[in-house]
């Protein structure tokens, strides 16, 4: 069998988090500046599956390791989805640029690109469709009860309007759209900030639920102003979208600092991206900002920032 490698790139949510986990819509990008990489390599050595994880210098033998470990969980849950009884003996090479827990996609890029990787390795063609299937499997495990946007952006590539249970709908870009990412250091698990949003919920059924209303209905008008190339408008929206996220109890005073920076800057308008509670903010901006917005923000405490391109491209119907 020959060697195989897949990247899956990152990704941000522009609107929706939160509500998009309780069937209300979402807008997600893939950021393509940062990603993960998965290598396949056969070994001589039959039953011997080994994880090289480059960036953490780990490496582990799949036999040794316990079943509640993320690498055994993602690969056996390919093999079962296959539907195959044995894998044969190689070595998996996983190095990422993606910071982890940082609501970034970290996670979910994992997810695809070790579901692309493996499958072509052992001669299976999935289209995307059940690639994203696979990833989705794979995520619950991390998650407990995702909503499925992040493994579907980083599996398509795309700007997507997701709903959970509903097939995605790609986003029309007229004209690039120039973001940066900015990361407090912070570290925050998805599946933690999700539960205790959960909690909240379950007090509070009437608050909480208007809260996410209002989020769909910014998410819907953005949508509109996206696909409409409307940035200074889409900026509004995201700020709107980051005031109801405090609501929500999800951001905190170094989300909120880095969002007025980069306003206050330039931006057309920032929020925080993902679960909340650390992790990033995103910001759209005039790309002519982009050093003075990014120098901003890295002098007020961003750990750093990166900058990504959504580019131009119509919708595929």
């Amino acid at each position: 069998m020959p060697a195989f490698s897949f990247s899956a790139p990152g990704k941000s949510i522009l609107f929706g988090e939160h509500a998009v986990v309780y069937g209300f819509p979402a807008i997600a990008v893939p950021l393509s500046s940062i990603s993960l990489k998965v290598t396949i390599q056969p070994l001589p050595v039959d039953n011997k599956i080994i994880i090289d994880n480059q960036d953490l210098h780990e490496e582990l033998n799949l036999d040794t390791i316990t079943k509640d470990n993320p690498y055994k969980h993602s690969i056996e849950t390919i093999r079962d989805y296959l539907k195959i009884d044995h894998l044969p003996s190689m070595r998996i090479i996983i190095s990422s640029k993606i910071p982890i827990g940082s609501g970034l996609g970290s996670s979910a890029a994992y997810s695809v690109a070790i579901s692309t990787a493996i499958t072509a390795f052992l001669g299976f063609k999935l289209n995307l469709e059940k690639i994203n299937e696979l990833a989705y499997e794979i995520e619950k495990f991390q998650h407990g009860n995702p909503s499925g946007i992040d493994n579907t952006v980083v599996t398509f590539k795309r700007p997507i309007y997701f709903r959970k249970n509903y097939a995605p709908e790609q986003i029309k870009i007229i004209e690039p759209m120039e973001l940066i990412v900015a990361d407090t250091g912070i570290k925050a698990l998805t599946k933690d900030v999700v539960t205790q949003v959960k909690t909240k919920i379950e007090r509070e059924p009437d608050q909480f639920t208007e809260i996410f209303q209002k989020i769909a209905g910014v998410t819907n008008i953005a949508r509109q102003d996206i696909e409409m190339n409307n940035q200074h408008e889409v900026g509004k929206l995201m700020l709107e979208n980051h005031y109801l996220l405090q609501q929500l109890g999800v951001s905190i005073p170094e989300l909120d600092k880095l969002v007025d920076i980069a306003v206050k800057e330039g931006a057309y308008g920032a929020k925080l991206c993902g679960s909340g509670k650390g992790g990033n903010i995103v910001a759209l901006i005039p790309p002519e900002k982009a050093e003075k917005i990014k120098s901003s923000l890295l002098n007020a405490g961003a750990v750093f920032c990166l900058s990504s391109t959504i580019e131009k491209r119509k919708k595929i119907n």
